[in-house]
C-alpha cells in the first residue's frame, strides 16, 4: 500500500521544435480530451506537472498535502483552472485517467503508489503509466509485468536536466517501451522535456538514467574538488567557473549546477546559490549510487571511482545533509580539512 512513500524507433536525442507551430496544434488536439494524473510534487514533479498543467486535464497527489496546496495555488495564479486534487490514490483511479505520470523518491514509493492504483482500477483498461522516478532495473521490469499482465501499459522513462531543466521544460527522457506505446505518449513528455530518447524495452530507461547518475556524481565530486583547490590557491572561484565552462573541464556540474555558490551565483544557476535548497538531494544521489553499484556487483563488474564517490556521499547523508543539493559535497570537502 501506499504507506511505503514518505517523502527503436526513433531517431536517438530526438528534439521538438518548441515553437512550431504546426506541433502547438498537434499537442493542443492530441492532448486535450486525455485525462492525465501526476503523483509526486516534489521539487522536478511540481515544475513538470505545471507545464502538463497547460491544456491538459489534470489531476495531482501527493502524500504531503502542502506540495498539493502549493501546486493548485501555482496553477490557479497561472488562470489554469483545469486541475483538480485527488484526496487519495483511491481518488486518482476513479477518476479514470489515461495517463498516469509519476515522479517519486523510491523502488519502494513507485511499486506501492502503483499498486495501490491497480487494487482500485482492476476493471478498467488501457491507462499508461509513466514513470520517471529513478528506480532499479527490477523494480522496473516488475511494474511492467504487474500494469500489463491487468492490460494497462507501462513505460519507465526517467529524466536528466535536474529542477532547472524541469522548470524550463527542456528535460531529457530515457525511454523504456515499445515503438507504439512510445509514438502514444511523445506528445505528452514533450510539454515536459526536449528530448525522448528510446532505450529498448522495458527497464531501459531505467538503465540508462542509473549509468547517467553514476557519472554524474564522480563529476560533481571532481568538480567540487577543483573549485576547493582553486579557491585554496587564491584563485576567484567566479574566474574559475569561467575558466573550466570554455576549457576541457565544462560539463554541467561546473556550468549549470556549480558547487561553489559565488560561481552559481555569477552565472546565475545553481542550488548552491540558494543555500544548497530545492535542488538534487545528497541523499536521492546515493540512492541512486546504491542501485547502481547494486547492479554493477550483479554483474560483477569493478567499479572503484564510484564506490568511493557512494561512499562520499554515505558520509554527507551521514551527517544530516542528506536534503542539501549534491553539490554540498564543496561544503562536505571544506569540513574534512577543518577535521584533520
Amino acid at each position: 500500500m501506499y504507506t511505503h512513500l514518505l517523502r527503436p524507433c526513433l531517431r536517438i536525442g530526438h528534439h521538438w521544435p518548441h515553437h512550431s507551430t504546426s506541433l502547438s496544434r498537434y499537442l493542443s488536439s492530441a492532448q486535450s480530451a486525455a485525462h492525465v494524473a501526476f503523483i509526486g510534487l516534489g521539487n522536478m514533479g511540481m515544475q513538470m506537472a505545471i507545464h502538463l498543467a497547460k491544456g491538459t486535464n489534470l489531476i495531482v497527489y501527493d502524500l504531503h498535502s502542502e506540495n498539493v496546496s502549493r501546486f493548485m495555488k501555482l496553477t490557479r495564479d497561472r488562470g489554469m483552472l483545469a486541475v483538480t486534487e485527488a484526496r487519495n490514490l483511491s481518488t486518482v483511479a476513479h477518476s479514470k485517467p489515461d495517463f498516469i505520470v509519476t515522479s517519486l523518491p523510491t523502488c519502494e514509493a513507485s511499486e506501492s503508489v502503483v499498486g495501490t492504483i491497480l487494487e482500485h482500477y482492476v476493471h478498467n483498461r488501457g491507462t499508461t503509466f509513466i514513470d520517471t522516478s529513478t528506480v532499479s532495473v527490477s523494480t522496473s521490469r516488475k511494474l511492467y509485468e504487474m500494469t500489463t499482465s491487468l492490460s494497462h501499459n507501462y513505460v519507465d522513462a526517467p529524466v536528466s536536466g535536474g529542477v532547472k531543466g524541469a522548470t524550463d521544460a527542456t528535460l531529457t527522457f530515457m525511454v523504456g517501451c515499445s515503438h507504439e506505446t512510445l509514438t502514444s505518449i511523445e506528445p505528452l513528455l514533450s510539454k515536459m522535456g526536449k528530448s525522448i530518447i528510446p532505450c529498448g524495452g522495458p527497464g531501459s530507461g531505467s538503465a540508462a538514467k542509473l549509468c547517467n547518475n553514476l557519472a554524474l556524481a564522480a563529476q560533481m565530486v571532481g568538480i567540487c574538488e577543483a573549485m576547493n583547490l582553486g579557491e585554496e590557491l587564491g584563485v576567484d572561484p567566479k574566474v574559475l567557473a569561467g575558466v573550466m565552462n570554455v576549457s576541457t573541464a565544462k560539463c554541467w556540474s561546473s556550468q549549470v549546477n556549480n558547487p561553489h555558490p559565488m560561481a552559481a551565483m555569477h552565472m546565475g544557476s545553481g542550488a548552491s546559490a540558494k543555500g544548497y535548497e530545492g535542488g538534487f538531494g545528497s541523499a536521492l544521489m546515493l540512492k541512486d549510487l546504491n542501485l547502481a553499484m547494486k547492479e554493477a556487483a550483479g554483474k560483477g563488474l569493478v567499479m572503484p571511482v564510484s564506490g568511493l564517490t557512494r561512499d562520499l556521499y554515505k558520509s554527507v547523508d551521514a551527517d544530516g545533509n542528506g536534503n542539501k543539493d549534491f553539490g554540498f559535497m564543496l561544503q562536505f570537502l571544506k569540513q574534512m580539512k577543518l577535521r584533520t
